[in-house]
């Protein structure tokens, strides 16, 4: 039904815009209702991945709203525009019609840079997750070239809805054919699959595999199994993409499991990498350059508390503290609202954390003839996704006591 009173007019168009561009429900459900509290009404919702179902008393009205968002994670420019909105909409003398305007325009808004900065983004974002699975020049002379060749998928998939709907199973054959044609042709150290992985990380979600463990492990557990269903189905399609790659160059499975090889590089080029991630990062998702140092902070927060913590306490506590420390600073960043929002910050250290790469990594691994190696992986991938689960809420709990 369409909305018919003022308040649930602008909570429904907010809602849908919100939800596209960050699909986070952990915040919107208390900002909805302290937006509608302060005009007189009052309002629940239920949040899906990809949807909601919001429904607004007011006056004697009383009406029940579902939205339905297409995603559009790479547009974190317009999540940072929507969170100014909601933030002056909390005010009791804000004018909602005019606000309601505002939100429309961000939603027609066009991107903050040029198509082809978008493609180096994603190029240097490749680049620099590479020194941080194998510190070679092998891993990173595949990373800019798989980067590249991924850049122009996802070039062409924002302009053909066909091609977007397939991009991470195109991206996952072109990535592997690439990478096998040359490792089986070349003296090549290391496993394949550790070659392929730093291109196909701009699809691999760690982000919504983590969040689907937050959801469940705050209660709300419809949308926490959508988002676990979905991310398992996102891994799937590259799993998939990897194993045609591997048919169709006619090579062995068994090749593509294997050990990362000795570091070539000294141990401050990771850091380094951290950075270039971080930057490709901003133009890949479209954050303003504006807000570099605050990302690159919480991206070097979660990646230098992983680092400490896992040396001394194992990969789970040490995936546990990690997110605990990266969403406790980007929750403190966030509060102010000149800086940027808490998903914004929170995205690129959750891909720090690579939850995701471990459960690529499993699946191909049950195919190349490691079992053992295969099914340990997966356990990792859910036992440290839940860790980092608990974590963000520790880090939410912390932040919201000391605040107070």
């Amino acid at each position: 039904m369409s909305p018919e009173t003022p308040v649930a007019e602008f909570l429904a168009l907010l809602t849908k815009e919100w939800v596209a561009y960050g699909s986070e429900g952990v915040s919107l459900r208390s900002e909805i209702q302290a937006i509608a509290h302060a005009h007189g009404a009052r309002a629940e919702i239920q949040i899906q991945a990809d949807s909601a179902v919001l429904t607004v008393e007011e006056g004697h009205v009383v009406q029940t709203i579902t939205v339905v968002s297409d995603q559009q994670i790479t547009r974190l420019d317009r999540f940072t525009d929507l969170r100014g909105v909601m933030i002056r909409a909390k005010s009791g003398d804000a004018d909602l019609e005019e606000l309601s305007r505002q939100v429309v325009a961000i939603a027609k808004s066009p991107r903050i840079y040029p198509e082809w900065a978008k493609a180096l983004g994603i190029v240097l974002f490749t680049i620099g997750f590479s020194v941080n699975v194998q510190a070679t020049w092998a891993e990173v002379g595949f990373a800019a070239l798989t980067g590249g060749a991924v850049a122009l998928i996802v070039m062409v998939a924002d302009r053909v809805e066909r091609v977007s709907l397939l991009a991470a199973f195109i991206a996952a054959v072109t990535v592997s054919v690439i990478v096998l044609v040359i490792f089986n042709n070349a003296d090549v150290e290391g496993g394949p699959i550790l070659l392929m992985i730093p291109a196909l990380f701009f699809f691999i979600p760690g982000d919504v595999l983590s969040a689907s463990m937050f959801e469940l492990a705050a209660g709300r557990i419809t949308a926490g199994a959508a988002q676990l269903v979905y991310s398992i189905f996102l891994l799937m399609l590259l799993f998939v993409g990897v194993v045609v790659g591997t048919a169709l160059t006619g090579t062995d499975t068994s090749v593509l499991f294997a050990e990362a090889v000795p570091a070539e590089f000294p141990d401050v080029v990771p850091w380094l990498g951290w950075v270039l991630f971080a930057f490709g990062f901003m133009l890949a998702f479209s954050v303003r350059l504006d807000d570099f140092g605050w990302v690159l902070l919480v991206t070097l927060v979660a990646f230098g508390a992983q680092q400490g913590t896992t040396a001394l306490f194992g990969e789970v506590v040490g995936a546990l503290l990690a997110s605990t420390a990266m969403i406790a600073t980007a929750s403190w960043v966030s509060r102010d609202p000149a800086r940027p929002p808490v998903v914004v910050l929170a995205l690129c250290g959750f891909f720090v954390l690579t939850v995701g790469a471990l459960g690529l990594e499993g699946f191909t691994a049950l195919v190349s003839g490691e079992p053992v190696a295969g099914f340990t992986d997966l356990l990792s991938m859910l036992t440290i996704a839940m860790a980092i689960a608990l974590g963000l809420l520790t880090g939410a709990v912390l932040v919201n006591r000391a605040t107070r």
